[in-house]
């Protein structure tokens, strides 16, 4: 387990030992560390499945641009649309990485916050509408994409393939929300390093603003801490889902920012 005193370094191993995770079960799963980038890649035809990771400290502005585009060249060979996660803590100050990054090809696609908490309490009070369930099928499971898919305005059904199928899940902790039958909330639970990471928590966007994401996220964790403990629990969280992860607990530890390359912005 990696010490909790060191919380950059934290993040991004975690970042890159989950998405290991995600991609190793697909046919076309690549990982390597070429110069302080490392790269996880399933091959599959979304961005979100396919990312590199700056892991370096210290990083000046040519570092990064050469950086980028190494990631660039080594992304090339694999023919998909993938992510560039660069951590703000790692940079020397005054970097500005979308400067350092554009004549590479590279934009911003989103800032993402690694978050850490102790422990998060199961759910004090479940909507009477709401039923809690741990898929137990292919079909369920597939459905944790389903509702990713709604929330975040992407096609995922790709990834199906791999983390849509009861095999993937066995070991880990996924949940859904149902709602009159129909899966309104999912989320999911990884053991990494010895942590319970937080991923795929996502609400259909008809049905948000209920509470139900806290909820399910809440269940998927005390699922984990059935079989593993009430061991600590990290995340990385998009900016709408930060405020209500620093209300469960949450405290950040480092800042990411996700880059796309610009043709495949409108495909990620």
């Amino acid at each position: 387990m990696i010490v909790v005193n060191d919380p950059v370094t934290l993040s991004i191993s975690h970042f890159i030992d989950a998405w290991r995770t995600l991609c190793e079960g697909a046919p076309g799963y690549a990982e390597e560390d070429v110069d302080g980038v490392h790269h996880v890649f399933s091959g599959l035809p979304i961005a979100f499945f396919n990312v590199a990771l700056v892991t370096g400290r210290d990083i000046t502005a040519p570092a990064l641009s050469a950086s980028g585009r190494q990631a660039c060249e080594w992304a090339s060979k694999h023919g998909v649309p993938w992510l560039l996660v660069v951590t703000q803590e790692s940079l020397v100050a005054g970097t500005d990485a979308g400067v350092a990054l554009d004549a590479c090809g590279l934009v911003p696609l989103m800032p993402l916050t690694g978050m850490l908490a102790q422990d998060v309490a199961p759910p004090s009070h479940v909507p009477p509408e709401l039923k809690l369930l741990r898929p137990q099928d292919d079909h369920a499971c597939s459905t944790l994409l389903d509702v990713n898919g709604l929330a975040y305005g992407m096609d995922l059904d790709a990834g199906k393939a791999i983390i849509g199928t009861r095999s993937f899940w066995s070991g880990h902790f996924p949940a859904l929300g149902l709602v009159e039958g129909t899966a309104a909330s999912a989320a999911a639970v990884f053991m990494v390093d010895g942590y319970r990471y937080v991923a795929l928590v996502a609400t259909d966007p008809a049905r948000q603003r209920r509470g139900y994401g806290d909820v399910v996220m809440r269940h998927a964790l005390e699922l984990s801490a059935r079989v593993h403990g009430h061991a600590p629990t990290t995340l990385h969280a998009t900016e709408a889902g930060r405020p209500i992860y620093e209300r469960m607990g949450y405290a950040p530890i480092a800042a990411h920012t996700v880059f796309i390359e610009k043709k495949f912005l409108d495909g990620h």
